[in-house]
């Protein structure tokens, strides 16, 4: 009976569409290592030569024309996520927006992981690394010094293009905000520029367009200009760095980088470019953050913005902190 139903032409194709789905659902290995692991599509590597690249989205959403970049990046190849919360939604928006020989995700619960063979050589054969978002203070202690970090960053020196959304953002400059401590708001930070829930880090992953820069995330949505303004008057007063700039994504909103620096922002909001090149006036413990000539440029969607000069499209402002409250000057 069921031999005769799909030797109809409609009864053909509705098979064919059966078995398609099945092969596109997620396949979950549940381990009793640290982590779990999620497969849709080939399991094999797809050998390609990805063309490298980098993108800072916001949060909230993915914007689509981003993750579109990141699998022309790609090749169609395999498109590797990494993250410690318990989701598995890339797996649909990945491959709705586009042909890839498969989506894998690794859901990390320990730093133990980080030190599995099978998941360095899961990291060595991607050809897209995407980093979900969480809570980056989970990311910091469950990779940093691991080989999960120097997979990475082989993955980066072989043209492999590499992104994150909000704590995913947050690891992919020179310099992160680590939030090993209490939740900071702005208005905590710029009361007291060493409190202690600010915890900064460096050099956690090799990415050249990126060096000297720190970056945020929800940026406007959560009006963190004066956050990130505390976070770039401390690298320059303890001698991080001697031009601090800083790069905050707002939500649904993404910058592409290429690997010369030149940025492009897509999405519904703003990324918002900050520098900062001299040492603040005040920033000790226990006292307000004082702080003069931040630049400010917001960039919009379709706008370019070149990181390596530090030039433009958007609106430019120059923005004071003065004993804790930023001034606009013009």
């Amino acid at each position: 009976m069921f031999s005769k139903l799909i030797s109809t032409s409609c009864s053909r194709n509705l098979f064919r569409a059966l078995v398609l789905a099945a092969a596109l659902l997620p396949l979950t290995a549940a381990t009793d290592k640290g982590y779990r692991y999620i497969l849709t599509g080939n399991p094999d590597d797809a050998k390609v030569s990805p063309q490298g690249g980098f993108l800072l989205e916001g949060g909230a959403a993915d914007p689509e024309a981003a993750i579109r970049w990141m699998i022309k990046q790609s090749r169609g190849g395999d498109f590797l996520v990494l993250r410690a919360s318990e989701e598995d939604d890339m797996h649909v928006s990945v491959p709705a927006l586009g042909k890839v020989d498969s989506v894998e995700t690794f859901i990390f619960d320990s730093s133990g992981p980080a030190y599995s063979p099978f998941v360095i050589e899961k990291i060595d054969q991607a050809d897209a690394i995407f980093f979900a978002g969480g809570d980056q203070s989970e990311y910091v202690r469950f990779w940093k010094n691991t080989p999960v970090q120097a997979a990475v960053n082989r993955a980066i020196k072989r043209g492999v293009p590499v992104g994150g959304i909000s704590a995913g953002l947050a690891i992919l400059g020179q310099f992160q905000f680590e939030s090993m401590g209490e939740y900071v708001t702005p208005d905590y930070a710029l009361k007291d520029s060493y409190s202690s829930g600010i915890t900064l880090g460096r050099d956690f992953l090799e990415i050249s367009p990126l060096k000297g820069i720190i970056t945020d995330t929800h940026f406007s949505q959560r009006n963190r200009l004066g956050r990130l303004m505390v976070f770039m008057a401390r690298l320059l007063q303890d001698g991080w760095t001697s031009d601090a700039k800083g790069i905050g994504v707002d939500e649904e909103t993404a910058v592409i980088v290429d690997n010369y620096g030149a940025a492009r922002v897509t999405g519904k909001n703003d990324a918002v470019f900050v520098r900062l090149l001299q040492k603040p006036l005040v920033c000790r413990p226990g006292e307000p953050l004082t702080a003069e000539a931040f630049e400010v440029v917001n960039v919009s969607d379709g706008q370019e913005f070149d990181i390596k000069t530090w030039k433009g499209g958007g609106r430019r402002s120059r923005v004071d902190v003065v004993n804790g409250v930023l001034k606009t000057m013009n």
